[in-house]
């Protein structure tokens, strides 16, 4: 092993170590719990426990022990419940367009190039 591929081997270990390290870090419970509280009933949330998987839903109710999350599906699932010290991370996130808007949009867009490819044809046509 020559001393430049010791030396590139090491830079990788040094970058790598503080990223695997700042990963394990969880906050208290207290944290999340704080968090949610100041939450208007209905935010949109996204929830990721400790175990890995990640939930995002609207905000149901905030207790002393849990949140309540009515997780956001394409098709309808119960209510479900976690505990604060089960939580790793939640972020606050903005709601998108529903997929109706999007293709009521598409719709639109088409209908409006075809008009105009229309157009286009009329005036070429004198």
């Amino acid at each position: 092993m020559n001393l430049k591929s010791f030396l590139a081997c090491a830079l990788v270990v040094l970058i790598a170590v503080p990223g695997m390290h700042a990963q394990s870090r969880f906050e208290p419970p207290d944290v999340w719990r704080q968090f949610a509280e100041r939450l208007p009933a209905g935010s949109y949330l996204s929830v990721t426990l400790k175990s890995g998987p990640t939930v995002k839903g609207h905000v149901i109710q905030v207790t002393p022990d849990l949140l309540r999350l009515r997780p956001k599906k394409r098709i309808e699932v119960p209510v479900q419940d976690f505990r604060f010290d089960e939580i790793a991370s939640m972020t606050r996130l903005k709601e998108g367009m529903s997929p109706g808007s999007k293709v009521l949009i598409g719709v639109a867009v088409g209908a409006g190039a075809i008009f105009a490819a229309f157009l286009v044809l009329l005036s070429s046509l004198d």
